[in-house]
């Protein structure tokens, strides 16, 4: 046992987990602090919900490798099934902290002045909204690294590869309906019929192909670029250590 957790990261896994998360509690006191300028409601207490459902797919990474250890097979491809699904489900709720940098522009009132980016007002509520922007990157991209891992112990690195680059394309389009239409994760559960439906209907329109494409590409490139980066850290990192011992 001791073995597969250490193949499977353990325990910096859990470091770094228990450092996220310390993160998190930091960022939501930024984000209940926050006020506008004629005071009432802090503006961004949605992120107490975002972030966590940011956090979901983190969490069900961690289920997955608690099914990888166990011995009997059949039950343990039931529960990848399974968990794997919902992981899937939820991982674009990561990435999707990184849309909400356009609310500081649409709740201040910037137009007075063009010297707005002078006033810590305008930095404070920016920098609130990027740090649990930064978190929901770093989230997805270690809970992928988590299940990408899985994936490439068992059915080899190609297949490995190809599903990172996959759920980095799905997590891009994922974040694009989130955006834009709405949906969120409980709707995949609760009424796909109608979902698969209604993005039949927009994507009739190759202006909305251009759009949906026009967007998803950023979201791939931030998240794609930010998990190469993550990965070919962890593999130097790693050889750094085999050369050291």
């Amino acid at each position: 046992m001791g073995k597969q957790l250490k193949q499977l990261g353990y325990p910096e896994k859990i470091y770094l987990y228990i450092v996220l998360f310390v993160g998190s509690l930091v960022a939501m006191l930024f984000v209940t602090g926050t006020e506008l300028p004629e005071g009432g409601r802090p503006p961004y207490l949605f992120l107490v919900w975002n972030t966590f459902l940011a956090w979901v797919p983190a969490g069900l990474a961690l289920a997955l490798d608690g099914i990888s250890l166990l011995r009997t097979k059949s039950l343990r491809w039931l529960l990848y099934l399974i968990a794997g699904g919902m992981w899937l489900f939820f991982y674009p709720n990561a990435a999707y902290l990184i849309t909400d940098l356009l609310h500081p522009f649409a709740r201040l009132n910037i137009e007075d002045s063009y010297l707005f980016w002078q006033d810590m007002l305008f930095w404070n509520h920016l920098f609130t909204v990027f740090l649990t922007a930064v978190l929901g990157l770093v989230l997805g991209t270690i809970s992928l690294s988590s299940v990408h891992r899985l994936v490439e112990r068992a059915l080899g690195r190609i297949t490995g590869i190809i599903f990172a680059a996959a759920v980095l394309l799905l997590g891009s389009f994922g974040v694009y309906l989130g955006r834009f239409f709405r949906f969120n994760s409980w709707d995949l559960l609760h009424k796909p019929v109608g979902l698969l439906r209604q993005i039949l209907s927009y994507f009739t329109n190759m202006e909305h192909v251009l759009h949906a494409y026009s967007y998803c590409k950023w979201i791939f490139l931030i998240t794609g670029f930010g998990y190469m980066a993550f990965c070919l850290f962890g593999a130097m990192n790693r050889r750094m250590t085999q050369g050291g011992d």
